[in-house]
């Protein structure tokens, strides 16, 4: 886990790069996009999670905080264009068979 100061530096060049153009994470998202589109989902309805953290952070003018770790990988997802995330197994309920 990185330590507060750390996480707080990537979060603010995160929300901050969200602000500007960047073709390499627009390519990103862009590739997100079709492949949604390939698999039947309407993309702009729909948006991979780097994309849609992306809108909300151009709106809000920040990314929500969760917790740490939910944090750092939503600050690395708007920053490079690439849907990354987690699950909580904790709070699943039901069968774990996986």
């Amino acid at each position: 886990m990185p330590d507060a100061q750390a996480l707080n530096d990537t979060i603010a060049a995160a929300e901050q790069a969200a602000l500007r153009d960047d073709a390499q994470r627009d390519a990103h998202l862009a590739a997100w996009a079709v492949a949604y589109e390939a698999f039947g989902t309407k993309a702009n309805r729909t948006p991979c999670s780097a994309a849609a953290l992306l809108k909300r952070v151009r709106k809000d003018g920040s990314l929500p905080r969760i917790s740490p770790l939910v944090d750092a990988y939503n600050a690395v997802s708007v920053l490079h264009g690439v849907p990354i995330g987690g699950e909580d197994l904790d709070l699943y309920q039901g069968s774990r068979d996986f």
